[in-house]
């Protein structure tokens, strides 16, 4: 058995301790007075930031290969065996999108400045024809052709702001909407790809994180009297993290071997499918049958809302740059 230097008092919060606490009352330190040592400090910042405790270790078998047993678990009202569902989800999210974002680092050919493509170094001359081009001659929403030419020769030759650039074209916009379409697009083709990606890369889990609820929605429409939404909630959790989980070594595997990754998607997807057919069988007690015809119904509409979600997020998120 440990053995223990204890205090008369909790050395946490001050609650008054006898020799027969190991723990304190009132806040549940340890009731002992030694240094604390760089393993102890280790794992228990494992243990709380991350939860790489003993019940990590109970969630990871039964996660992989047993689908519905640790959504059952937490409806059962076992939840403290398992890991917390959010903490579980989170430490693989970070697996995952760690090394997407290595699997997506930018090229050299990212890293140079956009524009719109085209001539970049005009001439005097041409960049004073295009600019003295009729209004006539500037059709096209929300930059003809012409403006296009040279807000990229601008873009790649002076170090100018987007509003600069604007106003240096005398680029006149007859409503708001127009103003801001053309503020952003300037500022989108100012940065580079690499610069973009990276900012996109950033939003995705948050985006992914807010979709959650919609797929536990589906859910709990397609088993209206199989409980309450937060247990749709949380096998929406739990689903998404095995699709994470994999998706994850899909990457892993794919910066060690080339050409792997649209075969690691394809194998991944058809094992979450795999993966949801058995837990809606044993989460909902439905027949296989049933369970596979509502799958694919859930995984069709919900394909729908995370393109239609991310479609919306990624506009918002340039929007905001």
């Amino acid at each position: 058995m440990k053995k223990r230097r204890k205090n008369k008092s909790c050395l946490n919060c001050g609650e008054l301790l006898n020799q027969k606490h190991n723990y304190c009352p009132n806040c549940g330190q340890e009731n002992t007075n030694h240094q604390v040592s760089l393993g102890l400090l280790m794992r228990e910042v494992t243990s709380n930031f991350l939860s790489l405790d003993s019940r990590f270790a109970h969630t990871f078998k039964p996660f992989l290969i047993q689908p519905g047993k640790i959504t059952n678990a937490f409806i059962e009202g076992k939840r403290v065996y398992y890991a917390n569902p959010i903490r579980w989800y989170l430490v693989i999210s970070i697996f995952h999108f760690f090394f997407m974002a290595k699997m997506f680092e930018p090229t050299v050919k990212d890293k140079k400045q956009r524009g719109f493509g085209g001539d970049t170094e005009l001439s005097e001359a041409k960049f004073d024809s295009l600019y003295n081009l009729p209004d006539t001659a500037h059709t096209g929403w929300p930059l003809s052709e012409p403006r296009q030419k040279m807000v990229t020769h601008l873009i790649e030759t002076t170090n100018l702001d987007a509003e600069g650039i604007i106003d240096s074209l005398n680029i006149k916009s007859e409503s708001w909407a127009n103003e801001f379409v053309v503020n952003k697009i300037v500022k989108i083709n100012q940065e580079t790809t690499a610069s973009i990606n990276e900012y996109l890369l950033r939003q995705i889990p948050l985006i992914i994180f807010f979709i959650l609820p919609v797929y536990a929605f589906l859910l709990k429409l397609f088993f209206w009297r199989k409980g309450l939404y937060i247990t749709h909630l949380i096998h929406s959790i739990h689903l998404h993290s095995f699709l994470f989980f994999l998706l994850g070594w899909t990457w892993v595997f794919s910066l060690l071997i080339e050409d792997f990754e649209d075969y690691g998607i394809f194998i991944s997807m058809i094992l979450t499918f795999i993966y949801a057919v058995i837990s809606f069988k044993k989460v909902y007690g439905i027949k296989i049958r049933w369970s596979i015809f509502r799958a694919s119904m859930i995984g069709f509409l919900y394909t729908f809302a995370v393109s239609f979600a991310l479609l919306i997020g990624v506009l918002i998120s340039l929007a905001l740059i």
